[in-house]
């Protein structure tokens, strides 16, 4: 078969994780800095305070390898249906706080965990298991659909807010993300037997155990993929909950930091595109390196003093290359280098990384702003970070015959 055959075959998988994916998890890391000013305004909270909401990644942790467990025996379709059904009375209750910061806490934790269940953790699979040939280019389309509707709906979810109210719109949002959602459960093809699913029965002393995470965990290549996440995910919270906070702290207003983060979600477009395609043609650990070490730059300019419109749209461009690299990334080298029997379980471990690492960068971010006052300190920071986790990436195996783990 073809390489864009294959992606003939598999249009409706792909279409299905796509709009799953795409009004999931990644669409709330824009959405969220988009509420984020109104809220602060309307209670007063400051914005050191704020950046704390990055540590309720901690208290996910535990519910991310269960997902992705599930996920390995249950299929796909019944744990996203879950997620689906649970998304719009969450941000029902968000529309109806009352200025409780532990309460927004509280219902930022439940998003994530809700959303865990309809994102890459989840959706990625059907692209593991029916992709062989494209199946960067696959994770590419499903990746970049988050960043496709944030082009344009984040400018006008900022119009929204400031014409109905954060309340309104909050409701409003979960209740496009629900009707997508159903829409993408609809789509999902009948799950088809595996070969590995067939030994997960009859060989059920080797898996649902501690066995299969004991191989992961004793893996090198695991904690070399895990360190250097960790070190180029610490700049997770500038670009979710933090990003407009951060493009007001250039001086810029929230319509046109709005605009710029259009450009940011334009910038991860490309970054997918580019990074998937050159995945199934060259070599993971030189597409990874390169894909992961740009947003230094970028991150590196918006802690200059050099704040006209051009330079931060620019600086914002590059930190949205890796943006859109890093989650096809994630899911390709979990199934480059993994079996896909223990495909989600080796995902979740990573994603407990990636979350581990944005609650060490909320506590940066928040002792930055605490401190100084700015955001200017901890982007030097994060720019050394990733420059250091990026070349960790090159000591991974570059054979395409290396033998997959697990």
């Amino acid at each position: 078969m073809s390489y864009l055959g294959e992606v003939r075959q598999n249009v409706r998988p792909l279409a299905a994780a796509s709009l799953g994916v795409g009004t999931s998890l990644p669409l709330f890391a824009y959405t969220n800095s988009v509420f984020a000013p109104f809220l602060i305004e309307e209670f007063g909270w400051s914005r050191a305070e704020f950046a704390l909401i990055g540590l309720t990644m901690l208290v996910t942790l535990p519910f991310l390898p269960i997902i992705g467990r599930m996920t390995d025996k249950i299929g796909v379709k019944r744990v996203a249906l879950t997620g689906t059904l649970l998304i719009l009375p969450c941000y029902i209750a968000y529309s109806q706080m009352q200025g409780n910061f532990i309460v927004f806490l509280a219902l930022f934790t439940l998003v994530l965990i809700v959303a865990s269940m309809t994102s890459t953790l989840v959706y990625t699979r059907i692209v593991a298991e029916n992709f062989k040939q494209a199946q960067g280019l696959a994770l590419t389309i499903v990746n970049c659909a988050p960043a496709v509707l944030a082009i344009v709906l984040i400018p006008l979810l900022n119009m929204l807010i400031e014409s109905v109210g954060w309340r309104t719109s909050y409701v409003i949002l979960g209740a496009f993300c629900f009707v997508c959602g159903m829409i993408a459960i609809l789509l999902l093809p009948p799950e088809k037997p595996r070969e590995d699913a067939v030994r997960m029965v009859e060989a059920p002393l080797q898996s649902g155990k501690s066995g299969d995470y004991a191989i992961i965990l004793r893996s090198k290549l695991f904690w070399i993929i895990t360190i250097g996440m960790f070190l180029c995910l610490l700049q997770t919270q500038l670009h979710s909950s933090q990003m407009n906070l951060m493009l007001l702290d250039q001086g810029l207003n929230t319509q046109t930091a709005a605009n710029i983060v259009s450009i940011y979600a334009f910038g991860t477009i490309v970054g997918r595109i580019a990074c998937g395609l050159a995945l199934d043609r060259f070599s993971t650990p030189i597409v990874t390196f390169i894909s992961m070490i740009l947003p230094a730059l970028g991150f590196f300019m918006l802690g200059s003093s050099l704040d006209a419109y051009t330079v931060v749209a620019v600086a914002m461009f590059l930190v949205g290359l890796s943006v859109g690299a890093e989650s096809d990334i994630i899911a390709f080298l979990v199934a480059r280098y993994f079996k896909i029997r223990i495909y989600n379980s080796t995902l979740s471990l990573l994603f407990c990384c990636a979350f581990l690492a944005s609650a060490a960068g909320a506590l940066g971010v928040s002792y930055t702003l605490r401190v100084y006052d700015s955001f200017e300190p901890f982007l030097f920071v994060i720019a050394g970070s990733i420059v250091i986790g990026s070349f960790l990436f090159l000591l991974m195996p570059k054979s395409r015959t290396f033998e997959k783990i697990g």
